[in-house]
């Protein structure tokens, strides 16, 4: 069942296989696909940031930032952004899955 709803999210072969390593995170990612995108005046109150192994790193608004202690032998097999409890960008290797943050003119 997985398979077909990653297939829906219109992911080529590899990243749907890939994904199902990742189950939780698979299923986390086609929720948040669901969602409209970020407001554009939207600024978190925490921003954390995940990969396979767990937390990467994160911040809590004007209160600091925090980050985990890793092996160098871990290498991100994704990396994965949360605002706020929520997912907000998903991305393997340069290839972005997720980007929930709005574009501003000017910007880009």
């Amino acid at each position: 069942m997985q398979r077909l709803q990653t297939k829906q999210m219109n992911w080529s072969l590899d990243i749907s296989s890939f994904l199902e390593d990742y189950p939780e995170w698979q299923q986390i990612l086609i929720e948040a696909a669901k969602k409209p995108q970020l407001d554009v005046g939207y600024c978190p109150f925490v921003i954390e940031i995940f990969d396979q192994y767990g937390l990467l790193a994160g911040r809590v608004n004007k209160f600091g930032c925090y980050e985990c202690a890793r092996n160098i032998e871990e290498k991100s097999n994704f990396i994965a952004w949360m605002f706020d409890g929520e997912l907000a960008i998903f991305y393997v290797d340069s290839q972005i899955l997720l980007n929930r943050i709005p574009a501003r003119e000017g910007l880009m």
